[in-house]
């Protein structure tokens, strides 16, 4: 019982001593305080200038200086001077690891939302090449209540050249087809990704319409006996193209990739289909738009397959997030794959998730994780302060600390009282380092830096506030200033009273 009561006495003694450690004992000094206040009022006038829509760099600046100047006015103010370089130190190591981990986020986050908006969640796809019965796959998927909306799709690559760049879609006369027919033997055909579609379960998807910069889902019409199909094409690849909605193009698929269960036939013909510019393309995301056409199932089936069959089925479910959507995906091809009437011993369906397979979404999270790594060692190096922090102020204590050991705290009460500093301190530079990371980030939104997108496959930086971003940095600086206070920490518990005193 005395034991279970003397545990909370112990440390509450740990907590007040590590805090007049850590906390100024003495007045702050008079400046520091007008700064807190002239840096508050700078940042409520820099804020309600971006609330009312200014944007320019200087208010933009101006506010993160603003915000800077507080935090390092309010160290000032509250801890003791040998210990503000520390803290400071590691805030902007923590910023700065807070604002590379936001801006790799808001583009995996960008990415993210592209490739779901043109994929959907997951998919299914089957095993060989005779993928007729997709229809009835996909009725029995939407009975699923998780599933809201399963799509039918064809895949395959070609190359793409303006047949006519006329608004009339080509209703022009005998000079107009002339000169176009000049223009074509100038232009280079683009290789492009085709993908068929079936409007009116691609419809279904939650986010799908918000593609479509020019169009809608009338744009993907099939063949007809007096129409070309529509053919909608990404914003860049139309602008190399010089394409706009009413010209016609010419999709060509070579033989040799041509997904033919027969490649003997036709083997050195190449298919190709005419279409009508009906829409345009906006993922928000250069790779894609650059080269990427959508157009009917049917049309895509009758170019790149020569038959009506599909690569596969995506799917889009009413909850699920992308670490989420591969295994509910898996339990629906277990259904599908059990044997009915016929006795077959291997599976037919498999899923599938793009997530896991983009090459694009990979380098960006191994990105993240080697910057994550190195940005870490800012952290060291602020530690470096720490550590003579923490010497300074056990050579200032030692009287104290002599004191403390003769009216009888023990090595252990000691050790934990400077490991209670260095956490403390560490924590104390997370959450500056948050905060200033967290203006940083609400900087760089403001000011929408332009990219060169056919470097960076993205116009502007995006960024995004994302909660497991704040957990790694706060753990790295948190962990560094618990290891970096050990040493000291077990040294002063292990000099003697007499020692301490003399």
């Amino acid at each position: 019982m005395s034991g279970a009561g003397a545990a909370p006495g112990r440390g509450g003694f740990i907590v007040l001593v590590a805090s007049r450690l850590i906390l100024r004992q003495d007045t702050a000094p008079t400046w520091a305080r007008r700064l807190a206040w002239a840096s508050l009022a700078g940042l409520a006038l820099t804020g309600l200038g971006l609330g009312v829509g200014w944007r320019g760099p200087g208010i933009v600046a101006g506010f993160w200086l603003a915000g800077f100047a507080l935090l390092s006015a309010a160290l000032i103010v509250h801890l003791r001077a040998m210990l503000v370089v520390a803290v400071l130190g590691l805030a902007l190591g923590v910023a700065s690891l807070f604002v590379v981990l936001g801006v790799g986020s808001g583009i995996e986050g960008l990415l993210v939302s592209s490739l779901a908006r043109l994929n959907g969640h997951a998919m299914v796809s089957k095993y060989g090449l005779d993928f007729y019965e997709y229809e009835a796959v996909a009725e029995q998927l939407e009975r699923d209540p998780r599933v809201r909306a399963a799509s039918p799709f064809v895949f395959g690559v070609g190359a793409i050249v303006v047949v006519d760049s006329s608004e009339t879609g080509g209703e022009t006369g005998g000079e107009t087809e002339s000169a176009s027919a000049e223009s074509d033997s100038d232009q280079s055909p683009v290789i492009v990704s085709i993908k068929g579609v079936d409007p009116q379960r691609l419809a279904g998807f939650s986010s799908t319409r918000e593609l479509f910069a020019v169009g809608d889902f009338d744009s993907l019409r099939p063949a007809g006996p007096r129409t070309l199909p529509g053919i909608v094409l990404g914003t860049r690849l139309a602008r190399r193209l010089g394409a706009r909605p009413g010209s016609r193009v010419r999709l060509v698929v070579p033989a040799s990739i041509r997904q033919d269960e027969d490649p003997s036939e036709s083997m050195d013909e190449p298919s190709f289909g005419e279409f009508e510019v009906l829409g345009l393309l906006d993922t928000g995301f250069a790779e894609f738009d650059a080269s990427f056409v959508l157009v009917h199932i049917t049309a895509a089936q009758a170019v790149v397959f020569g038959q009506a069959r599909a690569s596969g089925i995506e799917m889009e479910f009413e909850r699920a997030r992308l670490g989420t959507a591969l295994p509910i995906a898996r339990e629906l091809t277990v259904e599908l794959n059990r044997p009915r009437t016929d006795q077959r011993l291997l599976p037919w369906y498999r899923a599938s998730s793009w997530g896991e397979r983009s090459a694009t979404l990979n380098s960006i999270r191994q990105t993240k994780a080697l910057l994550v790594l190195v940005l870490s060692l800012i952290v060291l190096v602020a530690s470096g302060s720490l550590l003579g922090a923490l010497l300074l102020m056990v050579r200032r204590e030692r009287r104290h600390i002599g004191v403390l050991a003769a009216l009888g705290a023990k090595p252990r009460q000691l050790f934990w009282v400077f490991e209670s500093v260095g956490v403390g301190i560490g924590l104390a530079g997370s959450v500056l380092g948050l905060g200033l990371g967290a203006l940083s980030l609400f900087a760089l939104s403001m000011l929408r830096l332009e990219l060169d997108a056919d470097i960076y496959m993205i116009d502007h930086l995006p960024v995004a506030f994302v909660f497991a971003d704040l957990l790694i940095p706060t753990g790295i600086a948190v962990l560094v200033c618990a290891l970096v206070t050990g040493p000291i920490a077990r040294g002063v518990s292990r000099i003697r009273p007499i020692a301490l005193v003399s």
